[in-house]
């Protein structure tokens, strides 16, 4: 099933990048011998006017074999008006950048979707800041409805509603045990940075301090705690919340290796020593599940879902962006950022098992990095087709074919070489 989802994934995006330089070189007259899914063999083929249609037989890649496209053809048979090369590098830029445009525009339009058809979690209050603006009005559980005059779907509405106050009073309209209530809360100003704060963390659920499953594996369950258990303090720290108990374990370990944990069982008081042997938080609560407040979902009208696709859409553009920057500049390592077949394979099944839109979802990312990448002035790339043409407009003649052609052809074993080596690296991490 993953290989099927891989491979109809592979044919989605380079059928649609391929259509783009089609339907480009279509439009300013050049003539495309073919139009290929696929590589290898062709299993089926259908010619239409002067183009043959085929599907291949290895499912990844494709291409569209233009005249001209390397500057040697002659083709006698071919107008020179409908070659390639004879084209103005404007144009010849613009087919070279409309499979990259395809590519964001399939992402944009899966993002836009997805969002609209996807239902969205009702945020919740999962904890408050002792002393904070909000810890006098709101509790954990509470739904936010609206603050101010935004209606809240995302963390984003929530950051952009306080900080567009302006330290003023915010109304903030929760439900709580099914009946709304408004409040009144007067924002801090952020300590340590600029903008302002009411001291409240949410999430999509608000988790409790009940242990709703725990794994013999678990460290708690040696130390003796069992489902149905209340944290009440750890390390003589009151805690209320599942948030509570990971901030106040944080602590706790700063400090001495053998924690002390109050749980209340059957409505009597249990005193529980956890030994953490050098572990940390992460690897002492693994296995262990807290209890919530229930999960809501609701799903946007068309004109906020358009809204919030956009938003979204941004962030993806925004977050690709970063990472090759961070790529570039060396404050991140290519083996965190890259992932090659293996690990887009990966990807996709993980998207699959939580729902046709999560997989859409991954799928308009997938285009979008696609697109971005296929943009990067790098040999065999669009991005250098692009640069060439605008190389060859600035001198005012074409740059020799042969040393274009062994340029191109050194960038695509460079990427071969870097494809092997992502891909080894990914099948490790996952035997890992």
């Amino acid at each position: 099933m993953t290989l099927l989802l891989f491979l109809l994934t592979i044919i989605v995006l380079v059928g649609i990048h391929e259509l783009g330089h089609f339907l480009a070189a279509r439009a300013v007259g050049v003539h495309v011998h073919e139009f290929s899914i696929g590589m290898g063999p062709v299993l089926v083929s259908k010619k239409r006017g002067d183009t043959l249609y085929a599907w291949r037989l290895i499912p990844i890649g494709g291409y569209v074999r233009m005249a001209g496209e390397d500057r040697l053809e002659t083709g006698e048979a071919i107008p020179a008006e409908r070659v390639l090369y004879k084209k103005p590098p404007y144009l010849r830029a613009l087919i070279s950048l409309s499979g990259p445009a395809m590519n964001l525009l399939l992402a944009l339009l899966v993002t836009l979707a997805t969002t609209w058809a996807m239902s969205l979690p009702v945020l919740q209050v999962a904890d408050v800041v002792p002393g904070a603006p909000a810890a006098a009005v709101l509790q954990p559980g509470d739904r936010i409805v609206s603050i101010g005059s935004e209606t809240i779907y995302t963390l984003d509405d929530i950051t952009r509603a306080i900080a567009a106050s302006g330290g003023n009073p915010l109304e903030i309209v929760i439900r709580r045990d099914g009946n709304e209530q408004a409040f009144t809360i007067l924002p801090r100003a952020s300590e340590g940075k600029a903008g302002y704060e009411i001291g409240a963390y949410f999430l999509s659920f608000a988790p409790t301090n009940e242990i709703a499953s725990v794994l013999p594996t678990s460290m708690l369950y040696v130390a003796g705690v069992e489902v149905g258990d209340q944290i009440l303090s750890i390390g003589g720290m009151t805690v209320s919340t599942g948030l509570g108990v990971v901030s106040a374990l944080d602590d706790a370990l700063q400090g001495s290796d053998v924690v002390a944990l109050q749980v209340l069982r059957d409505g009597a008081l249990v005193d529980i020593s956890l030994r953490a042997n050098g572990r940390a938080t992460d690897d002492i609560l693994k296995n262990v599940e807290f209890g919530d407040h229930g999960v809501e979902s609701r799903r946007p009208g068309f004109a906020v879902g358009l809204t919030l696709g956009l938003r979204e859409f941004a962030t993806y553009a925004s977050l690709l962006g970063r990472t090759l920057r961070d790529l570039v500049s060396g404050s991140r390592e290519a083996r965190e950022a890259i992932s090659g077949p293996v690990g887009i394979a990966d990807m996709v099944r993980q998207g699959w098992a939580l729902g046709f839109l999560v997989f859409l979802k991954i799928l308009g990312f997938l285009s979008l990095n696609f697109a971005i990448i296929n943009m990067i002035p790098f040999p065999g790339l669009d991005g250098s087709r692009v640069v060439f043409a605008v190389v060859e407009w600035i001198r005012g003649r074409p740059i020799p074919p042969q040393r274009e052609g062994v340029i191109h052809a050194i960038g695509f074993v460079v990427m071969l070489v870097l494809l092997v080596l992502v891909t080894y690296r990914d099948i490790l991490r996952l035997l890992g």
